[in-house]
This record gives structure tokens, C-alpha cells and sequence, in this order.
């Protein structure tokens, strides 16, 4: 007796692409929150005041990134160096953020305070090749409501720690002890590795791509690589925005030329239909954009010049729309439709 198969297959393909789905966005999630860390708690073991038994306190030499020293403060321990093959052996179980992200090479030194009796610290000194990588790391790590400080553009604090970029570096420096603010040496710490390091000048500002009206302060971030889930998007900045009770993304990445951004946009497209996603048909509210539902959520996909950029997450489409303009627009003074810096 021949079976019916046609509905049944069909239901099974729709039920198993809708649990793929799902199980992608989970995935997705899981792979952003393993790095949403505090590295001031985690690398605690690796704060250990262990004084170095190769050499006399007396005989220890701050790392030539912290010359001269804060008056009172010495070396706890040598310096200690990391490349790409021993970076887990320093903080281990957290490397692989770090080497997705371009890592070169760790510094890290401990020092204490004579003028705070049991105050020491210890510095680490990431280079991540390029300001890019290091904005990387330091955003996607970055504590939600984290006190932003003023010494430089990307830097905040803990109640025991100092987290920053400059340049293409990516520093930690974390105290043996908490207070509502940063101990005074830790700050000064900072100051001679800034004064010690030149910083290369941004070609061009990411974060000025992104609409002011409803952004989220400190939430521009930086993913290196498999954005959202898709091992093709790299070097993807996002920002969250809330208008009302609704909350969305927007993200941008600027491509080498325009029709590398077009192919991208098209390949993401086809990545959340294949897993789901369902087309709205639609008069798109910028230029060639495409406008898809997965999730109960919506997205809006584009390109501008050399920018790939969208709208992610969106609880209305009304939303997802407005803010889809006024990035489009904002892109316009970012690049042209050759590929050219304005």
C-alpha cells in the first residue's frame, strides 16, 4: 500500500528547520556570554603575591613599558612574556577570545605599593596587532554599567580593576583589593605605560557610523569573528538601541570594496533563510535592503559603499525601519559609492 509522504515530509523538513533555528540562536548566545566575563574576578589566581625566587627584591626590573615607576611602588615579581603557543598557560580556559581576535604577544609584571600596606597589582599587557583587535577584546568583555574613566577614550574600571586600549594594545591592571574607586597607583600605572607607548591614529572612527537618537551608552562592541552565529561575518561593530519599551541592534562593517559588502549582505541573507528566516515582501525603507522575520523577530540587511550594515533583533518592524534610515544615512558621510574615504 503506497504511505501519503508529501504533508508529513513537509512538516518534518518545517519542524527541523525550526529547531535548527533555534538551537543557532541558543548557540549564538552561548558563544557571546562565555566572553561577557569579569577579568578582575576570573584572573584572580593569577594575582597570587608570589615573589620571584630567581632574583633578590632588591635585583627585580620594572618591564621597560612601566619606567620609571610610580614613587613608592616596585617590582613583585620579573616580567613575565606570552606568545600565541603560551598564552593558555597564563590565563587559562580564556585564551581562545583573545587569539580569534589577532592576540600577538602578552606582558605581565606584578608590583606592589609601599605607601598601602598589602596593596600590589598586576598588569597585563596585551598586543592585539591592531587597535581593531583590541577594541575587540575590550568591548565584548566589557561589564555592563562599568564606570567609564576619563584618561582616554576607551576605558573603564571595576571595583579593584582597570580595563583600556591604546593603540593596538590591550591592558588589565588588577589590585589585590576593592574600594568604590580605583587605588590612586593603579591609575598612575596606567599613565606610564600610555606615556611610554605611542598610539597610532584612527584612520576612521567606527563608533561615528552609528545614529546618537537611542543608542545605549557604552555599547558599541566589536566582534572579531562568527558574528551572530555566521562564521562569514567578521569584524562586525554593533551597537544596541532602545526607542520606548522596544530594544534592537544595529551593526556595520566596513568591506574592502562595495561589491565585496553586497556579496556579504547577500550571503547573510541566504544564512538566515536557510535556517528559517522568512522574507517580508515589502517596500524596503533604504536602498536594495532586504527585510526578513525569523524568530518572531525582524531583520533589515543593506549595504552603502563599502559598508555592510543592518538591523537585528528587532521587536517591530516599524523600529527595525526607522532606525534602518537614519544608519544608511549616517553611512553616507562614512564612505561613497566608489569605495573612497570622504
Amino acid at each position: 500500500m503506497t504511505q501519503e509522504k508529501g504533508p508529513r515530509s513537509l512538516r518534518q523538513t518545517v519542524l527541523s528547520m525550526a529547531i535548527l533555528s533555534i538551537l543557532m540562536v541558543i548557540g549564538a548566545g552561548v558563544f557571546m556570554c562565555q566572553y561577557r566575563f569579569n577579568p578582575g574576578l576570573l584572573q584572580k589566581d593569577a594575582l597570587l603575591p608570589e615573589p620571584d625566587k630567581t632574583k633578590p627584591p632588591g635585583e627585580l626590573s620594572p618591564s621597560p613599558l612601566f619606567k620609571p615607576l610610580p614613587e613608592g611602588m616596585e617590582p613583585l615579581t620579573s616580567e613575565e612574556t606570552f606568545d600565541t603557543g603560551s598564552l593558555s598557560d597564563k590565563i587559562n580556559g580564556k585564551a581562545e577570545l583573545y587569539l580569534s581576535a589577532g592576540f600577538t604577544s602578552l606582558v605581565s609584571q606584578r608590583f606592589k605599593d609601599n605607601g598601602t600596606p598589602g596593596l600590589w597589582m598586576e598588569a597585563f599587557v596585551y598586543d592585539m596587532g591592531n587597535r581593531e583587535n583590541a577594541f575587540s577584546v575590550f568591548s565584548t568583555q566589557r561589564r555592563e554599567g562599568a564606570a567609564s574613566l576619563g584618561f582616554t577614550q576607551n576605558a573603564y574600571r571595576t571595583s579593584n580593576a582597570l580595563f583600556l586600549t591604546h593603540g593596538r594594545y590591550y591592558v588589565e591592571i588588577i589590585a589585590s583589593k576593592t574600594s568604590g574607586q580605583v587605588p590612586a597607583p593603579v591609575k598612575m600605572l596606567a599613565g606610564v605605560f600610555m606615556g611610554n607607548t605611542p598610539s597610532e591614529t584612527a584612520d576612521l572612527d567606527e563608533s561615528a557610523l552609528f545614529p546618537r537618537e537611542g543608542l545605549v551608552k557604552n555599547s558599541i562592541t566589536l566582534i572579531a569573528s562568527d558574528a551572530f552565529g555566521y562564521d562569514g561575518f567578521k569584524k562586525i561593530y554593533t551597537a544596541q538601541y532602545r526607542s520606548g519599551d522596544h530594544s534592537l541592534m544595529a551593526y556595520v562593517s566596513r568591506r574592502g570594496t562595495p561589491g565585496e559588502a553586497k556579496e556579504m549582505a547577500a550571503s547573510y541573507t541566504a544564512f538566515l533563510l536557510a535556517f528559517g528566516g522568512k522574507n517580508i515582501e515589502a517596500p524596503p525603507p533604504v536602498k536594495d535592503a532586504r527585510l526578513i522575520e525569523i524568530l518572531g523577530t525582524y531583520e533589515i540587511i543593506f549595504s552603502r559603499g563599502p559598508y555592510l550594515a543592518g538591523i537585528r533583533e528587532a521587536e517591530s518592524m516599524n523600529h527595525a525601519e526607522i532606525l534602518a534610515v537614519q544608519l544608511y544615512d549616517r553611512l553616507k558621510g562614512g564612505g561613497s559609492e566608489s569605495g573612497s574615504e570622504p
